[in-house]
């Protein structure tokens, strides 16, 4: 069951996605807006949107992760030319993107010859 707060917060949600993005508030003034308090704001924004209550009233508006999909694949489907901001938006809100994943990384580095030896590293020579 979702506070009053919660509910609030909802509603200030779906108002501020429908102004055009200079108007729009961000996570923290959109809190402070709706009564949270401006340090509980600063610090837990993101899991304060995120939390149960707050998604369940968006749910209850019709705001759901399903409806953001379907409308994301309808305009990709729509507009067949380069839809990239779209694919990435889509990618983010099902999870697909490594930097949110902290997936493994190759790293490439340079160390000298010196170093190698002192590490018993011996890169391979390519012959030519």
């Amino acid at each position: 069951m979702a506070t009053l707060l919660q509910e609030d917060l909802a509603e200030a949600i779906v108002k501020n996605q429908s102004l055009p993005k200079y108007k729009r508030k961000n996570k923290k003034d959109l809190l402070v807006s709706v009564g949270y308090a401006p340090n509980t704001a600063s610090v837990k924004a993101k899991e304060i949107i995120e939390s149960k209550g707050v998604q369940e009233t968006l749910s209850k508006s019709g705001l759901t992760k399903e409806l953001i999909t379907e409308a994301l694949v309808y305009d990709i489907e729509q507009k067949p030319k380069r839809r990239i901001k779209e694919l990435e938006l889509g990618a983010a809100i099902l999870g697909m993107t490594e930097h949110e994943r902290g997936g493994d990384r190759t790293l490439i580095i340079n160390i000298t010859g010196e170093t190698a030896s002192r590490y018993g590293i011996f890169p391979e020579q390519k012959r030519v």
